[in-house]
Order: structure tokens, then C-alpha cells, then sequence
């Protein structure tokens, strides 16, 4: 059965922000001029980029943010397709409309993905962290220049299920696919074809598979995001510290934003469907009911990353990509690194800024 990585936690920060940023990143397709400042909530998204008032009023750690300033180029993640895995999707949402270019729901084999039930809202809020368009109404997402593939899955899918969703992901051209999900308990042939994406997909290339490792504070044991090949995912909070609740363990690669008594202000599903305490459409960051918190948040931050790396150089391999994330990695925490890594760390935090430099 398919867990879900997220964590609802009450947060009690609750502040009036000025809309005081800067950033490099431009997330836009070409042709468009608007700037993140532009939406009105890209103050709240602390995890994206450094708004003074904003980190001063919540008390957040000035490296809380994955550093995407310092770029000598504009990045959008254009020409980059993400596949994301998971329960569903606000396909009509006003922050993704363009973003689409594939859907696929596996168990009734349309292309029909909207969520099932009243309260789902997962799939929406990890594609609005990557792929959110710039256009006044809300938040920015990571690599809005991106083409989005959502795939529907079913908690229960089965093994043979779970591998036509990565087929699919790579029939309809993925670069990435995001999995903000896991099962404690990956069987031989569902790693046996997400090794063989890993490795041979994009023309031998390699697909980046990015799986969140969840939140029950654990080994990653048996788990996807434990698979070598896999581009495994932590979380870390306001502190800029290791979340109490992320998993660990030898096969853990890096950490990004997850939050805890901040969550990560994204998309929420859309009209009574949506499940919103204080916002309609959107979940805030200060949302004391659905704050969106945890890896499930952490995974599609470094999915949208490496979309602006590969467009930045679409050469690049699987391999040469998570060499890249581990060599440009910001060593955060209070545990020693060996050979550059730990078990609670990986190989530390990402750092957008970093990443691209270094790529140069």
C-alpha cells in the first residue's frame, strides 16, 4: 500500500508580510515578462527564496532557503519534462493552466487524473511546488517553465500497476519523474524497472527518479527512496536543521525544505474539494489545520532543481546530475560528515545557487 509523506501539523506563526524579495530564477515560459514578486503569495515561500520581513517575523534561519540567488542566467526549467507520480490533480487550477502536456490514471486507463475523494489534495500541492505558473494569482513554483505529466495511482496499485506508471512516465518523454510517496516494502520487479529507467531512459542518459524517504523519524529499510539508483529526498525545517520526522539511512542523498511549524505554502485543490482552513485554493504556510509539511514537500523542491540544471545543460546524465547535487550540497547540522556524508544528512542540503555554478 502506498504511504503517503506528508505530515499536518498546527502551526502557531501567524504574521503580516511585506512582499520584499529577490531572486535570479525567473520562472515564466519565454515570451513573458512577470517576476516572482509579482504573486502575491511568493513572500510566504520561505523554502524558495529569502524575504527579510517575512524570515525576521517567523524566525527563520537565514540559510533556510535553497539559495537561488547568485545565477548569472535566467532558469525556468523550459524544455524539461517532469512526470509526477501520485493521487491525483486539480487539473483546472489556476496555477497550472498551461503547464499540462500528459495525464494518465491507471486504474481507469483515461486521462481523466482529478483527485477521487473530497479531501485529496497531495498530488495538486507537489505539482504546484514545481510547476506553478507566473501569473499574479499565487505562488511560483520551482521550474514553472517545466512540462508537467501527472500520472494517477491507486493506494492499492499493485506491483504490475506501479510499473506501467513508470513506463508511461517514460512513453511520454520524462526527464524526472517526482514520487512524493513510498511503501517500506519495494518488490524486486518495481525496482528492477525504476533501475533500468534510472539507467537507461532518456536515450541512455538516465531518467532522475527522485523519491521522498517519508516522515516516521526511521531507517528508509526497504523502501524506494532506499534503491541506489534513486534520488533519495529528506526534509529540513525553519532551523535549517535535519526535521525531526524525516527518515534516514545509508542510502539517503540530500535534504531540502520540508518544514515543521512552517509549512510549504502551495497549491491546494480548488472550491469545496479544497481542504483550506484560512485561503481559498491555496495552502498557506501558517494554515493551523493543512499546513502541507514533509518530505512529500521536500521531493518536488530538488525535482524542480534539477529541471533548471537540465536545462541549463540537457546533457547531462542521471549520474553527472546527482553528482552535482552531492558535490554542491550545503554541510548543515551538528552530526560529522564522512566521505562528505551521514546517515541523517546525506550529503547535506541543496543549494540552487551552488548547483548551477558548479555545472558551469
Amino acid at each position: 500500500m502506498v504511504k503517503f509523506l506528508l505530515l499536518v501539523f498546527i502551526s502557531f506563526f501567524f504574521s503580516a508580510c511585506s512582499d520584499e524579495s529577490s531572486t535570479c530564477i525567473i520562472p515564466t515560459d519565454p515570451g513573458l515578462i512577470p517576476t516572482p514578486q509579482a504573486e502575491p503569495l511568493y513572500y510566504q515561500q520561505w523554502y524558495l527564496d529569502k524575504n527579510e520581513v517575512f524570515y525576521q517575523q517567523n524566525n527563520i534561519d537565514s540559510d533556510a532557503h535553497i539559495h537561488n540567488n547568485g545565477l548569472n542566467k535566467v532558469l525556468t526549467g523550459y524544455g524539461v519534462k517532469i512526470a509526477v507520480i501520485d493521487d491525483g490533480l486539480d487539473m483546472l487550477h489556476e496555477d497550472l493552466v498551461g503547464s499540462l502536456i500528459a495525464t494518465y490514471d491507471v486504474i481507469t486507463k483515461t486521462n481523466d487524473v482529478s483527485h477521487t475523494h473530497y479531501n485529496d489534495f497531495h498530488g495538486t500541492a507537489v505539482t504546484g511546488i514545481i510547476g506553478a505558473r507566473l501569473n499574479s494569482k499565487g505562488i511560483s513554483g520551482i521550474a514553472s517553465g517545466a512540462q508537467m505529466i501527472f500520472l494517477k495511482y491507486s493506494e492499492s496499485m499493485s506491483d504490475s500497476e506501479t510499473i506501467e506508471l513508470f513506463n508511461k512516465a517514460e512513453e511520454f518523454g520524462a526527464d524526472i519523474i517526482n514520487c512524493s510517496w513510498g511503501t517500506y516494502d519495494v518488490s524486486q520487479s518495481v525496482k528492477d524497472k525504476i533501475v533500468d529507467l534510472a539507467n537507461n531512459g532518456r536515450d541512455g542518459k538516465g531518467i532522475s527518479i527522485v523519491f521522498a524517504v517519508g516522515n516516521d523519524d526511521q531507517d528508509m529499510g526497504n523502501d524506494e527512496s532506499a534503491i541506489p539508483e534513486v534520488i533519495s529526498v529528506g526534509a529540513t525545517d525553519r532551523e535549517n536543521l535535519r526535521a525531526w520526522y524525516s527518515n534516514y539511512g545509508e542510502y539517503l542523498d540530500i535534504l531540502a525544505p520540508g518544514g515543521y511549524d512552517l509549512g510549504i505554502t502551495t497549491l491546494d485543490n480548488t472550491g469545496a474539494k479544497g481542504i483550506a482552513s484560512n485561503a481559498e485554493d491555496y495552502l498557506f504556510y501558517d494554515d493551523y489545520a493543512s499546513a502541507f509539511i514533509g518530505t512529500s514537500a521536500s521531493a518536488p523542491i530538488v525535482s524542480g532543481v534539477i529541471a533548471l540544471l537540465l536545462q541549463n545543460n540537457p546533457s547531462l546524465t542521471r549520474i553527472g546530475i546527482e553528482n552535482l547535487l552531492k558535490n554542491s550540497a550545503d554541510k548543515i547540522g551538528n552530526v560529522p560528515y564522512e566521505d562528505f556524508k551521514n546517515i541523517y544528512y546525506g550529503y547535506g542540503k541543496v543549494n540552487l545557487s551552488n548547483l548551477i555554478n558548479l555545472a558551469n
